[in-house]
């Protein structure tokens, strides 16, 4: 918790900037490791804070024992669902799951990251 925040000296004009863009945003990745030329492009979506809470429940569980299990195949699958709206070529949900490391990697470093997940939503409102 920061001792001195900085407090807001004035309101937001426009609520709207307070929420998600709604429309996707384009990406251009490349998809041969030995040919630069040749890309997959990628419309991202921006995922909502309750979006965020909700892709924690499909790869993070708790047992009674307080042990933690984390499924990353359950909150990439999840993630791509959730934040993929389109590729060009077009990838079919299954498509996407099959991807080979190199596409995989980049296409995963435009993506919220797991540990994005778990710090960020829970520790952002925490300076008051």
């Amino acid at each position: 918790m920061n001792p001195n925040p900085k407090q807001p000296t004035q309101l937001v004009d426009n609520a709207v900037s307070l929420l998600v863009n709604t429309s996707a945003i384009e990406h251009m990745i490349r998809a041969d490791p030995d040919n630069p030329d040749i890309g997959l492009k990628v419309w991202v979506r921006e995922l909502s804070f309750m979006q965020m809470q909700n892709a924690i429940k499909t790869f993070v569980s708790i047992g009674g024992d307080g042990s933690v299990d984390i499924d990353l195949a359950a909150y990439w699958k999840h993630i791509f669902a959730e934040c993929i709206e389109k590729t060009e070529p077009r990838l079919t949900p299954t498509q996407l799951m099959q991807l080979n490391p190199f596409v995989a990697s980049q296409l995963t470093a435009l993506l919220p990251q797991p540990q994005d997940l778990i710090s960020t939503p829970l520790s952002d409102g925490d300076n008051e």
